[in-house]
């Protein structure tokens, strides 16, 4: 039979010899093998990467080249106004225009003056004045360095598109940037890479661009166009990445945002410093590598195969002697009683010697079980029936003997020469280190729980393990006796269970606990009586009651005793000293009588109650404060109970209702606030009782005096989730309101000229156009301003220029009805809403007034003559048209007066639609000659 723990599955030497040779030949090819593709793997990698870092060298000096051709278009077109040398911006939307061709390299090519202002563009002449660039770093630059330039990437304000601009200044005579032209380009329809945006590496690898601060500029996913690269990837950005914008220029492999590894190549434009990136996925980039190696790797293995085979056939022959050994070696094993002489067949080596020494040994071995047969059986029967489990292990730890009762545990298997940790599995580590003891030398004794994989987890046994010593003192192995004592433990656990809980319940109760027999000895105490008596963790029993509590404790005791003796209860206060000052304690005697109904001793339980005194004497304390805090706030505070009537007033009752606190108590609220004020709030009330904490501003009239006050309704709800009431919060917020409407009114005021503002204008303007519409009268729109008040500022200053606002400010308002609304938007822009109009010529006779008495009489201010003179531009609009909102007639007057500048100031002009009849009224006019004055 086979041997016990030997596998069911094994190799022949031959087999075994094999796989040697064939793992050798496996490990050299490998080895080989490695090292060489090592060589050609660093040569195509290097080689893969120095042709991406080219192809995106070469992407970047096509950007230079993309962006410095388009950079001398607009040189040229530069070149071409200043040589046409235009007197003012009018002309120049014509001039760009002509230069069409310009489409082909720019999205839009504009003209810029020298306040940022649009002058000219190629999209058409309705945007010019829309947009202002003068805080554009590209801008600013171009004008400071007075030459062209590449923008970083913005995203423009009028349509919103991810741009860059090439910009380039234009020089007057002399040597001053007059405009600047801007040649915009739009980054998401890669007008900057062209053809070059659809250059692949591999299929998903691709080409993207950002500037030094991670700003994409081209990217193939549109969407991440002006975004940071830092945006993306998680944890600050890809690596790759960031070590371009610090600097580095070449080729590194590392992971993209989806974790894929991927080969970088990084490059810089010369003009712009932008990074020109591309991205080209690992995997596609050493594809044919990795075939190479697979290829080289499947041949070894083939190669090792081939080898074992050859060395398997080669070995079987030469070890074909050994197996038939083998084969009769196992059939001895099974029959060995049949082994009497070796065959005659035994080859004359090595091999046939072993054979016949094997068959001597199974001969001896069979003679010797014979023998020890006998005495075995009388040991087994002793052992069997002895209460115990009881077994023997050798000094390995093998079984030697196991008697029934352990064998009915483990269903009879086999144990007696196994491992004793391999037969018991995990719950030998629970005996283990006492199994080293016995095998040391030392008799151990232990209480453990049963196996639960034996099925007896739930039993308590008692071991003895006795060392099994020779003649000589040594020790052989180990005796091991077991006894089931799980009831002797269980009733040990009960006993000592029960002892426990009641130490448990003593110990946590919050008062001194104590039993005392007939004779006041102390027979149990709680840790907090053992703590009074000053005996710590030594034992109270023995203890007399007046040693426990002191005399002084004792004698308030006393009278008490024969009270309880008789059989009665007893509850009684004491005091006693405690932590330096008084103690309150409640006493409790409790007799304990037996059956007969005799006293044979008591209980004794104090509670210390000192902390529910001192409570009581805080709360009254705490409610004296608090009628002090509340009496001395400048707030009205009440309690409402459900019954919405009043339990607490503070003073404050007296100055703001004229009713002592005291007289408010217990009334109802409509008593004290009045039936309408009640009525008013009693919805707010119904909120706050429901739970909800509600605020409401309130006007009350008391005296003759109107009091504005905040109310806030806080609701009381308890621990029992119910709302018993209502807190009542009134402040007075009277002077806030005055201080909070004249701060509206400041709002709509310009502070320099005490005109209405603009927020006040953009009120006023559509109530205006409204009424006009339900009245049926026309009214008129004027947009006003001071002619070159630019160059009034430039020559005497801006606090000469703010009086010159002030004065024109002056003679406007004398200039108009006082029904008429004049206000003063920003700037020198004023408008003037005129209402209830027969015509347009009432609008005319007004802007001539304004004209006349502003630019007849030079503004004299600070000591200085100036000679100011006003365009106005007028929107009349007729009830009838409907459609006109307030917005399109201050833009109507807007473009009126653009028209009036544009016929040389000092004048007003009515706005005329396109296609409409010229009528001799609204054909503008202005200053006679002999009233100009000569600043116009």
């Amino acid at each position: 039979m086979n041997e016990p723990g030997l596998s069911k599955i094994r190799f022949g030497l031959h087999t075994r010899l094999s796989l040697g040779v064939a793992a050798v030949v496996l490990a050299a090819t490998f080895a080989i093998a490695t090292y060489a593709l090592h060589l050609v793997k660093s040569s195509m990698r290097a080689s893969i990467a120095a042709e991406q870092l080219g192809r995106v060298s070469a992407i970047s000096d096509a950007i230079d080249q993309k962006l410095g051709s388009r950079h001398i278009l607009l040189q040229t077109l530069a070149e071409s106004i200043e040589t046409q040398d235009f007197a003012d911006a009018q002309p120049l939307q014509g001039f760009l225009e002509k230069h069409a061709s310009l489409r082909q390299a720019f999205d839009n090519v504009a003209l810029l003056d020298m306040d940022g202002n649009l002058v000219a563009n190629l999209n058409g002449a309705l945007k010019n004045g829309s947009v202002n660039v003068k805080d554009r770093a590209y801008f600013q630059q171009t004008v400071a360095n007075k030459t062209g330039m590449v923008s970083e990437p913005y995203r423009n304000r009028l349509n919103g598109l991810a741009q860059v601009a090439i910009t380039q200044p234009v020089i007057d005579g002399a040597g001053a940037v007059r405009y600047v032209i801007s040649g915009a380009i739009n980054l998401k329809d890669r007008n900057i890479l062209g053809a070059l945006g659809d250059v692949r590496f591999g299929k998903s690898g691709y080409l993207f661009i950002f500037t030094t601060d991670g700003v994409v500029v081209d990217h193939p996913d549109l969407a991440r166009i002006l975004n940071n690269v830092k945006d993306r990837g998680g944890k600050g950005g890809n690596p790759e990445i960031l070590r371009a914008m610090a600097g580095f220029e070449g080729t590194g492999e590392g992971a993209d945002e989806a974790g894929v590894p991927s080969l970088y190549a990084f490059d810089r434009t010369e003009r712009t410093n932008w990074i020109v990136g591309a991205m080209y996925p690992s995997a596609e980039a050493f594809a044919s590598i990795e075939a190479i190696e697979r290829g080289a790797l499947l041949g070894a293995l083939v190669l090792s195969l081939a080898a074992g085979a050859l060395a398997l056939a080669v070995m079987r022959r030469r070890l074909k002697p050994l197996a038939e050994l083998h084969r009769h070696m196992q059939s001895a094993q099974q029959s060995p009683g049949e082994i009497s002489r070796p065959p005659a067949s035994y080859a004359r080596d090595e091999i046939g010697d072993l054979a016949r020494t094997f068959d001597a040994l199974m001969a001896q071995r069979h003679a010797s079980e014979l023998s020890l047969a006998h005495s075995e059986a009388q040991l087994r029967t002793i052992a069997d029936n002895i209460p115990a489990m009881v077994s023997h292990v050798d000094a390995s730890l093998r079984y030697t003997f196991v008697n029934a009762r352990i064998l009915a545990l483990h269903n009879g298997a086999q144990l007696v020469g196994r491992s004793m940790p391999e037969s018991r599995g995990g719950n030998y580590a629970v005996v283990e280190p006492y199994f080293a003891r016995a095998l040391a030398g030392e008799t151990v004794i232990l209480e453990k729980t049963g196996d639960p994989s034996l099925g007896i987890g739930h039993r308590t046994y008692q071991a003895h393990y006795i060392p099994d010593l020779d003649a000589d003192g040594a020790v052989r192995g180990v005796f091991a006796m077991t006894f089931d004592i799980t009831e002797e433990v269980n009733i040990r656990k009960a006993v000592a269970e029960q002892e426990k809980r009641l130490r448990d319940v003593t110990d946590n109760i919050p008062a001194l606990v104590g039993y005392f027999d007939r004779n006041q000895n102390c027979l149990f105490g709680n840790i907090r009586a053992r703590q009074m008596a000053g005996l710590g963790d030594r034992p109270i029993e023995g203890v007399t009651l007046r040693a426990a509590l002191g005399d002084a404790m004792y004698e308030q005791h006393k009278p008490y005793l024969p009270v309880m003796l008789s059989g009665k209860k007893v509850r009684f206060p004491v005091r006693a000293p405690m932590r330096g000052k008084e103690g309150y304690f409640q006493v409790n005697l409790i007799p304990d009588t037996n059956p007969r109904g005799e006293v044979v001793g008591f209980y004794l339980m104090s509670f210390n109650i000192t902390a529910l005194k001192e409570a009581e004497l805080r709360q009254a304390e705490s409610e004296l404060r608090l009628r002090t805090i509340t009496d001395n706030m400048p707030a009205l505070i009440t309690y409402i109970d459900r019954d919405e009537k009043i339990t607490f007033a503070n003073a404050t009752s007296r100055e703001w209702l004229g009713l002592d606190p005291m007289q408010l108590l217990g009334r109802h609220l409509q008593d004290v606030a009045g039936r309408d004020v009640y009525l008013a709030r009693r919805p707010m009330l119904a909120r706050a009782l429901a739970g909800e904490r509600v605020e409401f501003e309130a006007r009350t009239q008391r005296k003759g005096f109107e009091r504005i006050t905040q109310v806030i309704y806080v609701p009381d709800v308890r621990a029992d989730g119910l709302t018993h009431g209502i807190f009542s919060l009134a402040l007075d917020i009277t002077a806030l309101k005055l201080v909070e409407h004249q701060l509206i009114e400041l709002a709509r005021m310009d502070t320099l000229t005490g005109l209405p503002n603009r927020l006040a204008f953009n009120e006023y303007l559509p109530d205006a156009v409204l009424r006009g519409r339900l009245t049926g009268n026309a009214m008129a729109l004027m947009f006003l301003d001071i002619d070159r008040f630019k160059t009034i500022n430039d020559t005497f200053g801006h606090a000469l220029g703010d009086a010159v606002l002030v004065e024109y400010a002056r003679r406007l308002m004398a200039s108009v009805r006082g029904t008429d609304k004049v206000a003063r938007l920003a700037g020198d822009e004023f408008v003037l809403v005129l209402e209830n109009l027969s015509g347009p010529h009432a609008a005319a006779t007004v802007a001539e007034k304004i004209v006349e008495r502003i630019g007849t009489l030079p503004f004299v201010v600070e000591g200085q003559t100036i000679a100011v003179t006003t365009s106005i531009g007028i929107a009349f609009h007729r009830a009838a048209d409907t459609s006109a909102s307030a917005e399109e007639l201050l833009a109507r007057a807007d473009a009126a007066l653009y028209n009036s500048k544009a016929a040389g100031r000092n004048r007003y002009e009515f706005f005329l639609p396109p296609g409409s009849p010229r009528d001799p009224l609204m054909l503008g006019g202005g200053a006679r000659a002999d009233q100009a004055p000569e600043a116009q």
